[in-house]
């Protein structure tokens, strides 16, 4: 649990280090709201932790980035590429900082630290090398010889410059992979901006990122809202911005007045479908994984199931049987599930599950804190309706609210109808007909039996649709964002180009020669080479104050010269 000076309002669970907020009249320095440091208390216990300064002077921050980045770029892909794997190689192999840190910070069991945090830093960033290598190359640009005589041309993808990188709080380590690798894997040098209820991981990030970049490669700032705000209007690029969706709203907005790309990946109410057909046990493992891992703060964590009628008993009961056997004993490395991170997503978590059982949903298991510190019993609730704030808001939080359906049609109408797109799943053994109502939902990521893992994956896009933003994380896709393509011609043609000023008649007839041409007519492109011919000497002669010898007469001349006799001049 963090103190800072947040407004009271922002309750959303995935909730972004930058709300954008009051900044300074400069836009680079912090507004006097806040803090010389960001407090905090660990969510294990409330035990108070070690204060971090807040960053004082932004716009010295970002020229640091700037100042840096030409020779990083200049680098190449295969010399960046290698830093980049030391550097996750370090992450790996000091793993127990990490589960030390987000035990502290977060209050991540050891499995979240390690398998959904620390282990992933080094497979992530070889896969993602082989994946861009090949999309970052130099292409060449396909140009017609007889349309661009003597022109070659290639499309090259190019740094942006200075990349910002918005984080939240859910994944204080794994949520810098994709951005951040991203963005220097392509030439960009990059100011991080962790959550400011957790900066501890953030900074040790940048320490370890320090021992094997270039200086200023990575930029790490801290601060609360007004921070973000400050950084969104300094002398930065793009951004990548991973939070809530009422602060990607204004985001975008700051972006697109200073027109800038911006990368949005928000909030999500991922969905499961339960068919009748399903593998139970798995089903059930499968769901119970998918929504308590990380205490169930991940925009892809399951947050609503809707199960066939017909299946619904025995699976709701299987489903409330394992998890009310998952352990949460007030200690992360003796529990399955882990507490809250903070206090203020205790309350949200709490108030969605008491609205709910007050509106008819049962609590099949847990339904209340525990215990001293940020703690939360993982929570089954039966028999809600679409309608409940816990079907339709995000709780980010350890709870599985269940929807009986009466058919997969119906199952599918109430997975769309819905504020948010990231991903959902197909539970059924009929793997066709799974696929094809997975098609149907209208999500980034659609499973069958599965959920959420390919967010890492780096050639898979982990993006969304509707409130769940409109950026691309991961895939090639993704690196349209940090890169800029740039287009370089070079003519080798020692005379001018037909088409070029000024205009005659023969200018009229080669348009009308080559329109036929593109149609298919032959004998049109036939004429072509004399008129090309004719309009490269017209230019010449323009340009060198040579009288004009043009009109009807001078065309006819120079087609007869290539065996057109008046008949075929029509």
């Amino acid at each position: 649990m963090q103190t800072t000076t947040s407004p009271a309002s922002r309750t959303h669970g995935e909730l972004s280090s930058s709300e954008p907020g009051a900044t300074s009249p400069s836009g680079t320095r912090p507004a006097a709201s806040e803090p010389a440091h960001l407090e905090g208390r660990c969510p294990v216990d409330l035990r108070p932790l070690a204060p971090v300064p807040v960053t004082q002077d932004l716009a010295a921050a970002v020229r640091r980035a700037r100042a840096a980045q030409p020779a990083w770029e200049a680098m190449g892909f295969e010399a960046r590429a290698e830093r980049l794997e030391q550097a996750a190689r370090r992450i790996v192999e000091r793993r127990d900082e990490v589960i030390a840190l987000l035990r502290d910070e977060a209050g991540k069991t050891p499995g979240d630290a390690l398998m959904g945090e620390a282990l992933g830093a080094l497979p992530f960033v070889q896969d993602y090398v082989a994946m861009a290598r090949p999309v970052l190359k130099p292409r060449r640009l396909p140009l017609s010889p007889v349309a661009f005589p003597g022109k070659r041309g290639r499309l090259e993808r190019i740094a942006r410059g200075v990349v910002a990188v918005i984080t939240p709080w859910n994944f204080p380590l794994a949520t810098f992979f994709r951005p951040v690798f991203g963005a220097l894997l392509c030439g960009n040098t990059v100011v991080l901006k962790p959550s400011e209820l957790s900066p501890r991981m953030g900074a040790w990030f940048g320490r370890v990122l320090a021992e094997v970049l270039p200086p200023n490669a990575l930029v790490v700032v801290q601060g609360g809202p007004e921070i973000g705000a400050a950084l969104l209007r300094s002398a930065i690029d793009a951004v990548t911005f991973t939070g809530s969706t009422a602060s990607g709203r204004e985001v975008a907005r700051v972006c697109a007045e200073r027109l800038i790309p911006v990368s949005l990946e928000l909030g999500g109410k991922d969905a499961a479908v339960v068919l009748r057909d399903c593998a139970l046990d798995r089903t059930v493992a499968g769901i119970m994984h998918w929504a308590l891992t990380n205490a169930g703060q991940s925009c892809g964590a399951i947050e609503r199931v809707f199960v066939e009628d017909a299946i619904a008993d025995r699976f709701v009961e299987a489903l409330a049987d394992a998890v009310g056997r998952l352990r949460v004993t007030g200690n992360p490395t003796t529990s399955d599930v882990g507490p809250l991170a903070n206090a203020r997503q205790l309350a949200v978590v709490d108030a969605h599950v008491q609205e709910a059982t007050a509106e008819g949903a049962v609590a099949r298991c847990g339904g209340r804190p525990t215990g001293t510190g940020c703690w939360y019993e993982p929570t089954v609730l039966d028999r809600c309706a679409p309608s409940m704030r816990v079907m339709r808001e995000p709780t980010f939080g350890p709870v599985i609210p269940v929807c009986r359906v009466p058919s997969a049609e119906a199952a599918v109408h109430a997975v769309n109808d819905c504020d948010y797109g990231l991903t959902a799943s197909v539970w059924s053994r009929d793997l066709a007909r799974a696929e094809a109502y997975a098609r149907r939902l209208h999500v980034g990521t659609a499973y069958v039996n599965n959920h959420s893992f390919t967010g890492a994956v780096p050639a898979a896009p982990w993006t969304g649709v509707k409130g769940s933003g409109t950026g691309v994380a991961s895939g090639e896709l993704a690196l349209a964002h940090y890169t800029r393509p740039r287009t370089v011609v070079v003519d080798r043609s020692e005379g001018p180009d037909p088409w070029w000023l000024p205009t005659d008649d023969a200018l009229e007839e080669l348009g009308h020669r080559l329109s036929e041409a593109s149609l298919g007519r032959v004998l049109a492109a036939a004429k072509v080479p004399g008129l090309l011919s004719l309009r490269r000497r017209a230019v010449l002669d323009f340009v060198r104050a040579e009288p004009r010898r043009g009109g009807r007469a001078r065309l006819a001349e120079v087609l007869g010269a290539f065996g057109f006799g008046p008949s075929d001049q029509s």
